[in-house]
Formats: structure tokens, sequence, C-alpha cells
């Protein structure tokens, strides 16, 4: 399983939050509702701007909030998933234990000493989906903290 996460950079969101001086139950409420439904946010629009090669990936971007520490994540269990985000540099793969790599084809197999898999450049969705709502986030934390 091979998760990641973007978090909040220091910024508004975060200096809104740490200026709360009293939490009474009905603002954290209000503030919690709020991040959540911002991470739902993040995740609608990441699942819009991810690449659509098979959907699995799409499909893959679930949610999660800790109410403790006032956080939420948009994740995902594929393991090629930071590849598509970050991109990957050129690697060459050599056989560890045989003579040969096995690469499977349409019509059989391929036999080969060594595989030279290319450079990928990232497609980020999350970071993108993430600053895109980050204004609304902002906005709908203000607004639970003013009590409105």
């Amino acid at each position: 399983m091979a998760t990641f996460t973007v978090k909040v950079p220091a910024g508004e969101l975060a200096k809104a939050i740490r200026e709360i001086k009293a939490w009474d139950g009905r603002t954290r409420l209000r503030v919690e509702n709020a991040l959540r439904k911002g991470t739902r946010l993040v995740r609608r629009e990441a699942m819009q701007r991810v690449p659509k090669h098979t959907g699995r990936l799409r499909k893959s971007l679930k949610t999660r909030f800790s109410s403790a520490k006032l956080e939420g994540q948009v994740y995902s269990n594929e393991p090629h998933a930071h590849l598509v985000e970050f991109g990957a540099r050129a690697v060459i793969i050599r056989p560890k234990r045989k003579k040969a790599l096995r690469i499977p084809l349409a019509d059989g197999y391929k036999f080969t000493k060594i595989a030279v898999v290319p450079k990928r450049a990232g497609k980020p969705f999350l970071k993108p989906a993430y600053d895109y709502v980050e204004p609304q986030i902002i906005q709908d934390v203000k607004k639970a903290l003013r009590g409105t």
C-alpha cells in the first residue's frame, strides 16, 4: 500500500486555525465541518484532474479526516499514484536471480538481459486540486470562526 499526502503549508489557513483563542464546542464543530467539506472538495477536484488511462487511480482516491489534529487527507492506495503526481527518473532494470527478464507482450513473451524504463514527467493532480480549492477552504474556516 502506497499513500501520499498533500499537507497544508504554514499559510493563511494554518494561521487562522492557530489564532483561535477559545475553542467552544460549537466553533470547533463548525471548523471541523468546514475542513471536512474542504477535504471532500479537494478529492472531487483531484478526480477531475487525474489522468484517466484506465480509471483505477481516479476510483482509488479516498479521504480521511482527523478531528483531533484537524487534518484532512486525500490519498490513494494505488502503488503508482506518486509516480503520476511527481514523475519518475529513468531506470535500468536487470534480473536479480535469473539470466534474463521475461516481459509479457500481446502475443507471448520477450526475454532480455536489461530493460530501460524512460524518464516520465509528472502529471500533478492533487496539488493543483488543493491550490484551486484552498481559497474556498480558507473562506469556510473564517466563516465558521465568525459563527455565521
